[in-house]
């Protein structure tokens, strides 16, 4: 045990960050998931396994400092706060043993927290429909869209042998895909994967977060039949942008300068009705992008030059106003772009050399984004 007693006071910032976390995981939440993922202690702990967890939130928050550090910060936000009582006794675990609580705390309290974060987020529901907005079909569409990012992993073998290597590297590398809200930036769902999954199961995997009012924003890939009539079923609309060259065949040309199409699935009789959107509509929009980064965005190419989807009224849902609500989903990429980056520094951002580490250090990274978003002020109520 580390003999140095905790310290009575700390940075303000320290606390009021501490308090942030409480605030939206509170214990009797954090204990809950706990309990629920099986890994309530069973005998008294100078570190219990809820108070573990907001050592791994509050990781991210001081993500060079060492462990007695970051448990040195919970506590005393938690004093300062009101929150709890100091409930480690006079000292302070040493690395070891909060290496070893981690251990036994494991990854899936974390993910259920972030479950329970991103249902909260996905039931706030849209920001009321702007001035501009159309009527019909498009009314109150929420839009949400699909980001990724490749993490670096700390190098060992276990995280090499679960999440590969990319070629002509040493550093095992996981795969992060997120469906957020793009007006709130909230997150509505995550899947974390080895290097070598697809972007595509990881996203239908996160389909159960579309419904009704929900549209769609994708890019890169092939829109697909299964998976855009997976979509519609459940509710959803879809906008989905890709090369011309990708866009099914064009049938009737439409007064806005649309065009009617379909989606054909593998067997006799699988149609599904589209709309395609060419250049005309996006070549402007994205002539003075810059072009995104292979890495975090797929082909390099600065944008798409078709957009297709599930909206069929061109009175409903006009041109314009599906090109202007396409572009929300580069608040998302920008999102994900720094998110990449970060955990991608020299020597990397997380510090566990097992798979299972791996994973609870990234449900808590999009534990504390959620918080913060969940916090903050609404982006759009910022324009006003």
């Amino acid at each position: 045990m580390d003999q140095e007693r905790t310290p009575g006071a700390g940075r303000l910032a320290d606390h009021m960050a501490i308090a942030l976390l409480t605030t939206v995981f509170p214990r009797a939440e954090v204990r809950a998931a706990v309990e629920e993922a099986g890994r309530r202690e069973r005998r008294h702990r100078a570190l219990p396994a809820w108070l573990t967890a907001y050592l791994v939130l509050a990781m991210w928050l001081d993500p060079d400092a060492g462990y007695v550090r970051v448990l040195r910060t919970v506590l005393g936000g938690l004093r300062w706060g009101g929150r709890e009582p100091y409930v480690c006794g006079d000292t302070v675990p040493t690395d070891g043993a909060i290496s070893r609580a981690r251990a036994r705390l494991g990854s899936e309290p974390l993910r259920l927290l972030f479950e329970g974060a991103a249902r909260a987020a996905a039931l706030a529901g849209a920001v009321p429909a702007g001035p501009d907005e159309v009527t019909g079909a498009g009314r109150g569409l929420r839009a949400v869209a699909v980001g990724s990012a490749v993490v670096d992993l700390p190098p060992s073998a276990r995280n090499r042998a679960e999440f590969g290597t990319p070629a002509g590297d040493v550093r095992p590398q996981a795969r992060l895909v997120v469906l957020a809200d793009c007006a709130s930036l909230a997150l509505l769902g995550a899947a974390l994967a080895p290097l070598d999954t697809g972007e595509r199961p990881l996203l239908e995997a996160l389909f159960d977060r579309l419904g009704p009012g929900t549209l769609l924003l994708v890019e890169r890939d092939v829109p697909t039949y299964a998976l855009c009539e997976r979509a519609v079923a459940g509710g959803a609309q879809v906008l989905w942008g890709v090369p011309e060259a990708l866009a099914p065949p064009l049938g009737e040309r439409l007064p806005d300068g649309t065009y009617r199409a379909e989606l054909r699935g593998a067997r006799a009789g699988e149609r599904l009705p589209v709309r395609v959107l060419g250049p005309t509509f996006l070549d402007p929009l994205f002539a003075d992008r810059v072009p995104r980064d292979p890495a975090l965005e797929g082909p390099g190419a600065p944008g798409p030059t078709a957009l297709i989807t599930t909206l069929l009224d061109p009175v409903e849902a006009p041109a314009p106003w599906l090109v202007r609500r396409y572009t929300a989903r580069w608040r998302i990429a920008d999102l994900c772009r720094p998110l990449g980056a970060d955990l991608q520094r020299p020597g990397g951002a997380l510090r566990s050399r097992t798979p299972d580490g791996v994973r609870q250090e990234l449900w808590a990274l999009l534990c504390v984004y959620q918080a913060l978003r969940t916090l903050m002020p609404h982006p759009e109520t910022l324009k006003s």
